[in-house]
């Protein structure tokens, strides 16, 4: 199956969740953010308030970023016989996952006390991660740390890793926010809002394919050295 035949099964398969997931996400953000700004301009004082919407943010940005990448995953996974459905596959894997991602936070976070740029590098090798938690067999097996297994395989294929996340994780949304930030409250413009947010999805989409693809190659490469050792 070539690249935008799968791209349009995933999309058949998930892409309302999806969608319905990135408006919720999206809705939830930008309503934090303006009680945030509401509290900040408080001359009486805000700053319980400040704190309980900042918290919010904070696991908002952690819970559905993980749901979307999960989402986007099981409609990438070819249907088989023994597939249990969408909300079946995140319960499989959204525990351990989220221990994974708040691992890589944590030493992202120590890098970071050191210089920005060595965060930003620890950040770009983590990237791989939800790729080898949810469709490693080794990892399965307990045979492979995913954080070091990410690592290796972002430093296998920097620059495809590198472009991917450059384009589609700063230039695209840096144009999107600069451009149409204004018109995302789906409360006050919701044509655009809805809109925009069916180009957020697609882009997520793409280029978390993208990412799947440079894992799969190396799986793929991974299967013939093995077999020679036999």
């Amino acid at each position: 199956m070539n690249f935008f035949a799968r791209n349009f099964q995933i999309f058949k398969r998930i892409g309302l969740p999806l969608y319905v997931l990135t408006l919720i996400y999206t809705s939830l953000d930008q309503l934090l953010t303006i009680n945030t700004e509401a509290a900040m301009r408080n001359p009486n004082g805000g700053t319980t308030w400040i704190w309980v919407y900042g918290f919010s943010s904070l696991i908002v940005g952690i819970i559905f970023p993980i749901l979307g990448i999960l989402v986007v995953l099981y409609g990438a996974k070819a249907p088989d016989a023994n597939e249990k459905g969408l909300w079946q596959f995140i319960q499989h894997h959204m525990n351990q996952l989220s221990i994974e991602i708040l691992r890589s936070w944590g030493k992202t976070l120590m890098w970071s006390l050191l210089f920005i740029l060595p965060a930003l590098w620890k950040y770009l090798e983590y990237t791989m991660i939800p790729f080898i938690v949810t469709m490693s067999k080794k990892y399965d097996r307990g045979e492979e740390d995913a954080l070091d297994s990410s690592a290796h395989l972002v430093r296998k294929h920097l620059l495809k890793v590198s472009a991917i996340l450059l384009v589609f994780h700063l230039i695209f949304p840096s144009i999107l926010t600069v451009l149409f930030d204004e018109y995302r409250l789906v409360w006050h413009t919701p044509v655009s809002a809805l809109v925009l947010t069916l180009v957020d999805v697609y882009l997520f989409i793409f280029s978390t394919q993208l990412l799947l693809g440079v894992f799969e190659s190396q799986n793929q490469q991974e299967v013939p050295n093995a077999a020679a050792h036999v």
